[in-house]
């Protein structure tokens, strides 16, 4: 009779460890899709971002920021304060005249730029 017992113990212990791990298994798996949604999610949002032209003479400092790759709040708020003292831009090209604003972030944004 103990011997019973004893094995009886022993499958309910292993079917609940076996258990456990199929269990721990399938939470990692269902958290892993759960992120790589919320990747791809915030991937889409972005690029939808970076499709939309963003005028940079009527743009919030906010809206440069957002919809803008480099674009931080310093550089943002040196593009509303050129045009507030020179004008509206008349050619892209002049967001070098911005300290910050290089080749580099033009071209990466130029797509995106409209006057």
């Amino acid at each position: 009779m103990k011997l019973k017992s004893l094995l009886l113990s022993v499958f309910v212990f292993i079917s609940l460890f076996n258990a456990s791990h199929v269990w721990a298994d399938s939470t990692s798996l269902t958290k892993a899709k759960t992120e790589q949604a919320v990747v791809q999610n915030t991937q889409s949002k972005q690029q939808a971002m970076l499709n939309e032209k963003v005028n940079i003479n009527t743009a919030s400092a906010a809206e440069l920021q957002q919809k803008l790759l480099g674009i931080g709040a310093k550089k943002a708020e040196a593009i509303i304060q050129h045009r507030e003292k020179h004008g509206p831009f008349t050619d892209i090209e002049q967001l070098r005249d911005i300290p910050g604003i290089g080749p580099s972030i033009l071209e990466k944004n130029k797509a995106h730029l409209q006057l």
